[in-house]
């Protein structure tokens, strides 16, 4: 079995090799070999012109001649030299047979747009790795199969552009197609790939490509799901070194496999749950809608690098005004008050009865009668301010002179403001000149300001992310030979096997004793000192609390033995057919906040690590976050400030603040025994490890091997 640095190594050098491949493959192409049907259709036509007037066509097919001028040749054997891409079209059982042919005749970029593959059926799966095979063998790069014809088309700059271009890159070519119409509200693009079922380069190549490439500023993906995690996380980390924001619209936010768990933490770090995880470790802005990944990809790569987060909110009414207000305010979107100097300028343009300390209020009429010289004071006076980062114009409807007088305003404006602008059109009708004004000016534009103030709030933490970007180790000790012993099995270990686990982890435990009948619980006790808590040991059990079979508070010889037979006659009674090992006689340990940690396995990133409110409440809470391996300490603190019960680590109502650095050590030493241990643990849940001032400790244990 491969360790995951050699996955990453591979990962890594696939990476580097794509990147070399892609960039020639996007160089201007000199001829063009079109596999399939002959088709001389306008449509075509018009096809062929998007690679440019002095690029070279020809069909492949068996019929040979020409047609429209365009010859024909009846393989691609026969192909001129110049041919340096071919666009496949036929039927998907001669796909592999192409592919070869093409690297035989040196052709080495290959768009397949035939479909028939995975998408329909293990058949097509099959014949899908036959063509992956020949991808290899012969040294070509493919593009789908499955995908549409997209790669190559050449999308018109808006006028008065300004900012940066986005580099797109969608597993849905239908989906993908409103984003690029984006052009119409002033979006740029650099260019649009389509990956189809990623036979050969996916997502992550992709993404990697646009990190490294100069003319990109903003990466945009719609993805249905990903091919190599190892892969994706390298291009994520590509982009936050080139400081590339990455805007995703992530499909499949299901609970998949997460019922079917046996312990909290499975059920705790659901799929959606995972890949959240995995966004905010790279910054990853995660959008959930066509509209807002265009809106919020064309803000980012319209907005300068290093902006602040304070807004100044302008609008032509109080209810505008008041909208803007509350829609920033739920977002946690800054917009402080102008300082006073700034109120009082705005006041000698602006009426008395308006509210300008922010948000700026005109009052509507004073767009209409004031001179633009005037109103475009007021738009220096409120960029001039201190407090003031990002200048918010907010336009419900088409208003007529209203609306247009407004636009025509940030149109003026924008080129000379020293502060960025957005702009907010909320009015379907977009014939109007007021939107044809904003679109002209180059400013981002939004369509609600609900997405305005979510992309906004977005921005602001990426700014703040981007200091702490930075690369994870995968590098572990490895499991010692007691750890690996433990491991195998399939199914809950019992409990000697799990302290054999964790104890060689250096995860600090409850000091526990087992007994096997009622005069070891005594003698147990008597070791321990103090007050002991006895539970029932079996690995037929999980939740043995649920069941009744835990019992704190024991102070005695008599009740250790009473509570022993008791535990045994309740456990034969719950699950007459479950081993039982005996019963655990442990250290009762103090008052603390009782916390969840523990590992699970997701299908497509592997091994996962979940920190979260803890005890039998955990599943109801649901006050958890999740990362997939590997993390750091800084992500282990993230985590555990995104949780709802974080403030009572630090004293709440008298109590006294918990050990925030033992609690992170004690983590940090889970995931490292999950990332030592990859596939082999299916399922690690520590429930309740309570944090106390001077320790985290886990009181309770369940370890589910995979066998693997």
């Amino acid at each position: 079995m491969r360790t995951a640095p050699q996955l990453v190594a591979e990962a890594r050098a696939e990476l580097d090799h794509s990147l070399d491949d892609l960039r020639r493959m996007f160089r201007k192409k000199s001829g063009i070999a079109y596999v399939g049907r002959v088709d001389t259709s306008p449509q075509a036509q018009n096809w062929f012109r998007r690679f440019g007037d002095d690029v070279r066509f020809c069909y492949v097919n068996p019929r040979g001649g020409e047609a429209a001028g365009v010859p024909v040749y009846t393989s691609i054997a026969d192909v001129p030299d110049y041919v340096d891409l071919a666009v496949v079209k036929v039927a998907p059982a001669i796909v592999p047979q192409v592919i070869a042919d093409c690297g035989r005749r040196g052709v080495r970029d290959v768009i397949v747009f035939s479909s028939g593959f995975s998408e329909v059926g293990p058949e097509g799966a099959a014949l899908e790795a036959k063509v992956a095979d020949a991808a290899r063998e012969f040294g070509v790069r493919v593009i789908g199969p499955n995908t549409n014809d997209n790669t190559f088309e050449q999308f018109p700059v808006p006028e008065h552009h300004r900012g940066g271009l986005i580099g797109l890159v969608t597993q849905s070519g239908f989906n993908g197609r409103p984003i690029v119409e984006g052009v119409a509200m002033g979006a740029a693009f650099r260019r649009w790939v389509t990956v189809g079922n990623e036979v050969d380069l996916e997502v992550a190549d992709f993404i990697n490509y646009f990190a490294h490439d100069a003319q990109t500023s903003v990466i945009a993906a719609y993805v249905e799901g990903f091919k190599s995690i190892a892969k994706l996380r390298l291009a994520l980390e590509a982009a936050n070194a080139q400081k590339k924001p990455v805007v995703m619209l992530k499909m499949g936010s299901t609970e998949r496999g997460a019922r079917m768990a046996a312990s909290h933490t499975g059920h705790l770090a659901g799929a959606d749950a995972v890949i959240d995880g995995l966004f905010r470790q790279y910054g990853v802005i995660r959008v959930r809608d066509l509209d807002e990944l265009l809106e919020t990809a064309n803000l980012f790569a319209k907005m300068p690098s290093d902006t602040g987060p304070n807004c100044g909110l302008y609008s032509v009414s109080g209810g505008s005004t008041t909208l803007m207000a509350e829609l920033a305010d739920s977002y946690g979107v800054s917009f402080p008050d102008l300082t006073a100097g700034t109120v009082d300028k705005l006041y000698t343009h602006l009426p008395n009865y308006v509210t300008v300390s922010n948000p700026i209020d005109n009052g509507g009429g004073f767009v209409i009668a004031a001179p633009q010289k005037q109103r475009l004071e007021v738009l220096e006076l409120i960029a001039a301010d201190p407090n003031v980062d990002v200048i918010v114009v907010g336009l419900t409807a088409a208003l007529g002179l209203l609306s247009d007088s407004f636009a025509a305003d940030v149109l003026a404006f924008a080129p000379r403001s020293p502060k960025p602008i957005v702009a907010v059109w909320g009015s379907v009708l977009t014939n109007s000149p007021g939107y044809r004004d904003l679109v002209r000016s180059g400013v981002p534009i939004f369509r609600s300001f609900r997405k305005c103030f979510r992309a906004l709030r977005a921005q602001a933490d990426y700014e703040r992310a981007k200091a702490s970007f930075r690369s994870r180790s995968w590098d572990t000790p490895a499991l010692s030979p007691a750890q690996a012993a433990a491991l195998n099995c399939d199914g809950i270990l019992d409990s000697a096997a799990a302290a054999s686990l964790l104890d060689g982890a250096g995860i600090d435990r409850a000091r526990e004793r087992l007994a096997g009948s009622p005069a070891e619980a005594t003698e147990a006790l008597s070791a321990l000192g103090g007050r002991v808590a006895m539970k029932l040991a079996s690995p037929d059990i999980a939740h043995k609390s649920d069941a009744g079979l835990v019992k704190l508070g024991v102070a005695d010889g008599t009740s250790a033995a009473n509570t022993y037979a008791d535990l045994l006659a309740r456990a034969k009674e719950h699950a007459p057919s479950a081993r039982i090992e005996g019963v655990l006689v442990q250290e009762q340990i103090g008052s603390g906040v009782e916390m969840i940690v523990g590992l699970s396995q997701d299908p497509d990133f592997g091994p996962t690590l979940t920190v979260g409110a803890g005890g039998i409440y955990a599943e109801i809470l649901k006050d958890a976050a999740t990362r997939p391996l590997p993390v750091d300490r800084d992500d282990i603190r993230e985590m555990i400030a995104s949780l709802r019960l974080a403030p009572l680590l630090d004293g709440a109502r008298g109590a006294a603040p918990v050990d925030r650095q033992a609690l992170v050590e004690f983590v940090f030493r889970v995931a490292q025994l999950g990332l030592a241990a990859g596939q082999r643990i299916a399922e690690l849940d520590l429930n309740p490890v309570i944090v106390l001032p001077d320790r985290a400790v886990a009181v309770d244990a369940l370890v589910v091997a995979s066998g693997a």
